[in-house]
């Protein structure tokens, strides 16, 4: 079990978040702030793709080409090797138009070439719909079904380091029910995922990957009291099931865990908005042999829009992720960081963000700590035509033997849109 911080660290988590940025002529414009958006996420009429109608639909194909240089692309500790890499992302998003109900539908893929070492070549692939259901007013159904075709990072702490990166496929159905009766409001969600595992050329032969295909399952359920205008209290609950193919090396990693928290949404001013919230967790494992896990679990999502030119993030969160490390049952994934967004002309935007983390295991005495921090510009032509830029630096420092790296990261890239 974690001991000491593990309070701090379980409360205190996040991500980086990325940003996309936009240029054309003429001084940055102060916009009035919108509630919940940040400056990246607004709506720029002038500037945003039209798509084509298709009946009732509006279709928004994309199409990107990018140029990046890794300058470690195994994340190893020493002897690193960089490379070049040309990246092409095509896809494609149809939205619905209709006054009641709404569908969407998405596809896309992402190929990457490298120059010199043409076996971390990949393409990665999605196809994804969701739906929402208007029953009566402020009561609605919303399901979703999703297939991806995904690599595994070579700076995963479970890589296998196989002759070519480790390819999976993951499903996904989700389906839930919400309803708001004046101040009171409910919903509950449902939620299965199964990933499947490719096998992964080694020298000598290959490495099964079997023990890793699983199906997981996710209930969640929540009350929610309005206190004050656009602010509410909450009751959260929820339930996860995950359910392994096989055995591991002879060891059932089938688990069952549930949370409660408590917590609020929050709305000041118009200006900040976002969630709290601050409960208990707890996982159980059905082989002996594996740790269960317990402890105190919390998070923040809250956005601060500064001025209309300006929108600072801050995030936590605290989630127990699967692992295949041996001895060990899980690992308690924290992360907090913290994003800027700037509109440093009319259409031209950019960001920085960092994120600190720790990965602590349960059942091996091994504890990794993350840091990344990146920035990000990105230039909108006009309506059909964008370019951008991002750099990003990723370190681990690690207990494990040979689980070290630092990455540095740098990509161009261009896009069209309709």
């Amino acid at each position: 079990m974690m001991q000491g911080n593990g309070l701090l660290l379980t409360l205190l988590s996040g991500f980086a978040v990325g940003a996309a940025i936009t240029i054309s002529g003429g001084a940055a414009r102060a916009q009035e702030p919108q509630e919940h958006q940040s400056v990246f996420e607004r709506a720029r009429p002038d500037y945003d793709p039209l798509g084509l109608h298709a009946g009732s639909f509006r279709i928004f194909p994309r199409a990107e080409v990018g140029e990046a240089y890794n300058d470690n692309i195994f994340a190893t500790k020493n002897n690193a090797d960089g490379d070049f890499i040309t990246l092409l992302r095509p896809q494609i998003r149809a939205e619905s138009d209709w006054g009641r109900h709404a569908v969407a539908l998405g596809a896309g893929a992402e190929g990457g070439r490298y120059f010199d070492h043409t076996g971390e070549n990949y393409l990665d692939g999605y196809v994804n719909a969701d739906g929402r259901i208007d029953i009566v007013h402020d009561t609605f159904i919303r399901t979703g079904l999703g297939w991806q075709h995904l690599h595994e990072d070579r700076g995963s702490p479970d890589d296998v380091a196989g002759e070519e990166p480790t390819e999976y496929e993951l499903y996904s159905a989700n389906l839930g029910i919400s309803r708001a009766r004046g101040i009171i409001s409910a919903s509950l969600d449902g939620r299965v995922d199964r990933w499947d595992w490719h096998n992964v050329n080694a020298p000598g032969g290959h490495i099964d990957q079997n023990q890793r295909d699983r199906d997981q399952y996710l209930l969640v359920g929540q009350v929610g009291y309005e206190y004050l205008p656009d602010t509410s209290a909450f009751i959260r609950v929820s339930g996860r099931w995950r359910r392994y193919d096989g055995l591991d090396n002879g060891i059932d990693r089938d688990s069952e865990g549930a949370a409660a928290v408590v917590g609020t949404q929050l709305n000041f001013t118009g200006k900040t908005s976002g969630e709290v919230f601050l409960g208990y967790q707890h996982t159980k494992y059905n082989d002996s042999s594996l740790d269960s896990y317990s402890s105190p679990s919390g998070g923040l999502d809250l956005l601060w829009n500064v001025t209309g030119l300006t929108s600072i993030r801050a995030f936590g969160t605290g989630a127990v992720e699967e692992t295949t490390q041996n001895g060990a049952s899980s690992y308690l994934a924290v992360r907090f960081g913290a994003s800027i967004e700037h509109e440093l002309l009319r259409n031209l935007l950019v960001g920085g963000a960092f994120t600190v983390g720790r990965d602590h295991y349960e059942g091996i005495s091994r504890d990794d700590d993350l840091y990344i921090a990146g920035l990000t510009a990105r230039y909108l032509i006009n309506r059909n035509f964008y370019a951008g830029a991002e750099l990003t630096h990723r370190t681990r420092t690690s207990d494990g033997s040979g689980d070290e790296f630092s990455q540095n990261v740098i990509l161009l890239r261009i896009g069209a849109q309709l």
